[in-house]
């Protein structure tokens, strides 16, 4: 072996063989760890699959209900009856519970029941006077499940959907969990009382489930999971054995695995700081208001504040960051269902103008806390159209709570509607730090952020205008902005009139 060769072989060792050797010796050595975090994975993964079981039986049972807010002038509840044998009787009574409709009639004593649910029917009462509709589910027996929920289009009503237990299970339950389960996994609903077996995927009963969820609709009722055939040891110990065979390869293929682990790993490390980036900024929107909560909360029970009206003061300060709180978790759930198409929309017959109204209101306490002027022309003239009106005042919300946090010093908004034959226009215009022109054609993308000046030092998850581009899809239309750097941004959004 000459000089020349001895170098460029010494070199090689010294730059390749060698930091390679030395990188998979250390690799075979943090295999348990990796093997660890494989089985994390996999449990994260079932408990995934456990949730999306849950959405969906929220999402049917809000089906219900919308179907039944669109007939409860007509009462005309046939076909869903029919469609939903599940369903034993739909239920609707006056907030005193005197009058009472039953369909189909049925003998079972609902005044009592009614009357001994009395708080939970107030606390409906009042989460439909902040225009969000819930169904609270009630136990009556083992077979009998009921619904209640106060529907937006006559709050003075209080609806209940007298649900067949084991109906719904077999029906609805069991034919979501046959298309989850396919081959790979055995999924089972639990009586939690006796921890009896009320439905399975597989007539094989397993021995252990490794994960388990409560039934929102069946609060005595669990949702548990496995994987079919193998367990998540045996597939950690069969990655083990793979992972190292691939580390003999890449000793083998230098060249190519060099390459290859520095693609990956640039890659990985990009997804690793986009998410760090937007753990750290929700970490910091979820702080605020809670630490505001608790300062205000602390303070009162003290008793520290002397004064009715300082108290209501501070009462609305905490109410109004739980809502802020609120948006942003909903944001966060809403780009979870958008990420995995699972977001129904209800469309109902709107008026833009009483969206806009609504979500103003919301804000009134902040815009005065804050000095903020808000210019607000509405076009009485529009016509009502189909669309998802939650839907359309989160959007708001996102846009809105885009323009304060930008407006810097100029703390001017103004909001508009207006139309023409084929669209309504709801547009939101600040006077704050604008978007610079090569940022503006990125902003609807999910997780992206403008890194400069008062924009990068603004905190936000990122989400807003990804939800607010998708929620205007939805419906058909369009958003679009205009900026100019220290002028400020309008944002346009265009809803059709008429759906296709």
């Amino acid at each position: 072996m000459n000089r020349t060769t001895r170098i460029i072989f010494i070199t090689l060792f010294s730059i390749v063989l060698l930091p390679t050797l030395f990188y998979s010796v250390y690799e075979i050595t943090s295999l348990d760890e990796t093997e660890e975090m494989l089985t994390a994975v996999y449990s994260r993964q079932l408990d995934a699959i456990l949730f999306s079981v849950n959405q969906y039986l929220l999402d049917v049972s809000a089906g219900w209900a919308s179907q039944i807010e669109q007939d409860l002038y007509w009462r005309r509840y046939d076909q869903l009856l029919r469609s939903n044998p599940s369903i034993q009787s739909i239920v609707i009574s006056d907030t005193s519970f005197r009058k009472f409709g039953i369909y189909p009639f049925s003998r079972f004593n609902y005044r009592k029941f009614f009357t001994e649910q009395r708080e939970k029917v107030d606390r409906l009462f009042r989460y439909q006077e902040v225009s969000y509709r819930k169904l609270e589910p009630v136990i009556v027996s083992d077979s009998l499940i009921i619904l209640l929920f106060v529907p937006s289009s006559a709050p003075h009503r209080i609806v209940g959907i007298a649900v067949n237990t084991q109906r719904f299970i077999s029906d609805v339950i069991g034919r979501k969990l046959s298309e989850l389960a396919q081959n790979d996994f055995i999924l089972a609903v639990v009586h939690q009382t006796d921890d009896k077996i009320v439905f399975s995927t597989s007539s094989t009963i397993p021995g252990d489930f490794v994960q388990q969820r409560q039934l929102w609709i069946f609060p005595d009722h669990v949702v548990k999971i496995k994987l079919q055939g193998v367990s998540v040891q045996e597939i950690a110990d069969e990655r083990f054995k793979r992972n190292l065979a691939l580390i003999i390869l890449l000793d083998a293929v230098l060249i190519f695995g060099a390459w290859f682990v520095f693609r990956t790993i640039r890659r990985e490390m990009e997804l690793v700081a986009l998410k760090s980036d937007f753990v750290s900024n929700v970490s910091h929107e979820l702080r605020t208001p809670l630490s505001l909560i608790r300062m205000f909360a602390e303070t009162l029970e003290m008793g520290r504040v002397k004064t009715n009206k300082k108290k209501q003061e501070y009462y609305g300060i905490i109410l109004h960051e739980t809502e802020r709180l609120t948006r942003l978790i909903n944001n966060i759930l809403n780009f979870s269902r958008m990420e995995s198409r699972s977001r129904k929309f209800n469309f109902s017959s709107t008026n833009v103008n009483d969206v806009v109204e609504s979500v103003l209101s919301i804000y009134a306490y902040q815009f005065e806390q804050l000095k903020f002027r808000v210019e607000t022309v509405l076009d009485k003239k529009l016509p009502s159209i189909m669309i998802d009106d939650e839907a359309i005042a989160e959007a708001l919300h996102n846009l809105i709570d885009n323009a304060m946090k930008y407006s810097n010093d100029e703390k001017s908004i103004r909001v508009e509607t207006s139309g023409d034959e084929k669209s309504i226009i709801i547009t939101v215009e600040d006077h704050g730090v604008g978007i610079p022109h090569e940022h503006q054609a990125k902003v609807f993308e999910k997780f992206y952020r403008v890194s400069q000046g008062l924009v990068h030092t603004a905190k936000g998850s990122g989400l807003g205008l990804a939800i607010v581009q998708h929620i205007v899809h939805s419906h058909g239309g369009t958003i679009s902005l205009k900026s100019e750097p220290h002028r400020g941004t309008t944002f346009i959004m265009q809803l059709p009139i008429s759906r296709m």
